[in-house]
Order: structure tokens, then sequence, then C-alpha cells
């Protein structure tokens, strides 16, 4: 199905492509593009020393130099604070989970933003979406969201415009979320939470890829109990994958994660590559390594990691105070 959908994506493309019948962004937007440079966005509150403030999008080059500040707007009238980002191909244009420092736990909105032209525009007005990544190609996204009326996440698949959207997974029980698109925009690979609140990865639509230990206790105001798998993302050859394990609930409650690696195959054991008694966040594995922000509560230090597929070549791009909840690294097209 979700091929089909590829292909129904590029022939609407095409034939937009001859019709400007309007402007489809709604605000402008205090922004700038990375620069040729640039090689990592992540998001952050280190653009002011006050702690806790609200996160805008940054910039780094490949070896953690050259910090750049792209939006602006956690200082506007109506500020924001970024939670995810997912780059475009063209290094300009990108997709942001945002919400503002009085929202409702938990509340987030879908912005597309083009960076070169400063201007934005919410996706979906009036719901919330909780994760979305962007295609390789440029032509459509796969996002988290709640159906009306329900409690459980799906995944959805629509074109950068919100429009041509179907939901991809329907299911009652389950909870589908975080998905990644693999390198030829051919497939996804997402996190699956069943009935007794375990996580495992998989495959679209239904291939299983992981079977960790047995689920534990929960880690409170997440979804996630000990032993879940989350947060997945394709090798750039998209034959592995990475992911993080909740292996603990301590560390001031952020839980303690492992990162591993595995074949995409559905019969590999997986890899340790990073593990201890510290947060790790979602990774995301480009050419020159596997990006994550590790987090130690006791120290109240974040720092940026960059490492080899097989967990050797650790090097800390960049090191934060815990408050400025550094997170969501992507590598930039090209990088």
């Amino acid at each position: 199905m979700l091929r089909r959908l590829l292909v129904v994506a590029s022939i609407v493309l095409a034939a937009a492509c001859g019709d400007d019948a309007g402007n489809p962004f709604n605000r402008l937007a205090v922004a700038r593009p990375p620069s040729a440079e640039a090689a990592i966005l992540f998001v952050s509150g280190s653009w002011t020393d006050v702690p806790g403030a609200p996160r805008e999008l940054l910039a780094l080059n490949a070896d953690g130099s050259k910090l750049e500040q792209l939006t602006a707007c956690a200082q506007t009238e109506q500020p924001c604070d970024f939670i995810q980002v997912a780059p475009a191909p063209d290094r300009s244009r990108l997709v942001a989970i945002r919400t503002t420092p009085d929202a409702a736990e938990g509340a987030s909105t879908l912005y597309f933003m083009d960076l070169s032209r400063s201007v934005e525009t919410i996706v979906f007005p009036n719901r919330q979406v909780l994760s979305a990544d962007y295609s390789p190609d440029g032509s459509f996204l796969i996002y988290t969201a709640v159906p009306a009326q329900t409690s459980q996440e799906d995944l959805f698949y629509s074109q950068p415009n919100g429009q041509q959207e179907q939901n991809l997974t329907e299911s009652l029980a389950l909870r589908e979320r975080n998905a990644r698109i693999d390198p030829f925009a051919q497939t996804a690979i997402f996190e699956r939470i069943d009935e007794t609140g375990t996580s495992r990865i998989y495959l679209y639509a239904s291939t299983a890829l992981t079977s960790g230990p047995a689920g534990g206790p929960a880690l409170p105001g997440t979804a996630y109990v000990v032993g879940a798998d989350a947060d997945p993302v394709f090798s750039p050859d998209g034959r592995s994958f990475a992911f993080r394990r909740l292996t603990g609930t301590g560390n001031g409650g952020l839980g303690t994660w492992d990162l591993l690696t595995q074949r995409a195959d559905g019969a590999s054991t997986p890899t340790v590559i990073a593990t201890g008694a510290l947060y790790r966040g979602a990774p995301d594995w480009g050419a020159q390594g596997i990006l994550f922000v590790e987090t130690d509560a006791a120290t109240s230090r974040s720092q940026l990691v960059l490492v080899q597929p097989d967990g050797s070549g650790r090097t800390v791009l960049r090191t934060e105070d815990a408050s400025s909840r550094m997170g969501s690294p992507r590598w930039l097209a090209g990088s």
C-alpha cells in the first residue's frame, strides 16, 4: 500500500508543478536556511542563558563547530517551542513539531517551514501531531497522530502540504509511532506498542524486527515500559537500523536507554553500541555515523554524540546544560 501511495504522490506533485493557484503559507517566520557548510540540525534552548527556555532550531558543522541559530520564534509575541524537526532533501524546507510555552501537556502541532523564504504554515490546524518524517525524495510525509474519537496513535501519509492524507495502520488496540522512511522512499520502519505496553520495532506494514526482553516497570509520563524499543532509523543503505531500548526508570525520570543496531532482515539479533545509566534520545544515521543526545540528570549535562555503526569513534560534538533540552539531531542532505 505504501508503494502505491508513492506513485500517486508523484503524479499529483507533477501536476501541481504548473499550478500556482495561491500562496499556501499563512504567516511569516523569523528564519534562515543553514549555511552550505552545516551538516546537522537540532533543537535547543541554549540560544539564551535562561534555564528551560523555549527551544529554537540550530545547526552545526559535522565536527560540531560553527553553531548557527536558524529561527527566532521563541522571541516573538506568540513564542513557539521546537520539539522535533525533519528536513527535506533541499536543505531549506522542513516539517517541525512545535508547541508553545503555555500549552497543555503533550500539545503539539505540525508546521511546514521554508527557511529560505522565511514562511511557514500549519499543516493540520486544530490537530495534534506527535512525530513526522520527510521522505528522502521530498514527495511525502509519514507522521504520528491520534485519529478522531480514538485514543491510540496511528501512522498517516500525506503530501508535504497535508493533501492526500491516508491512515496507514488503522489499528484499534495497538499504538504505532515514530516512523522513519527508508533511503529509497519505498517503505518505513516504526515502533508498535501492544496492549501490555511493550514496544517493538516493525517494518511496514507488520513485519516484526525486534523481540526484546519482557516488559518491566513503566517510565512515568511516557508510553514506555522497561524493555521497550523505540525511535528506529534506517542506515544510509537501508539494510540495517538503529534504535533505543529502555533499560531503567532512573536518571531523574528520563530513564536509562541503550542504543542498538540491527540488520533489517527480521532474523538478526541487535548489537549494543552505547550503554550505561544515561538517557539516550532518538538516533539519526547518516553517512558520517549515528547521532544522538545523551543526558546525565545527576550532572545536568547533555551531549550531542557521534558514533560509528559499530559503536567506535565516540565524539562529543556539543555539550549543554540539560535544562536547554537539546534534542532531535538530524543530518542534512549531502552531509
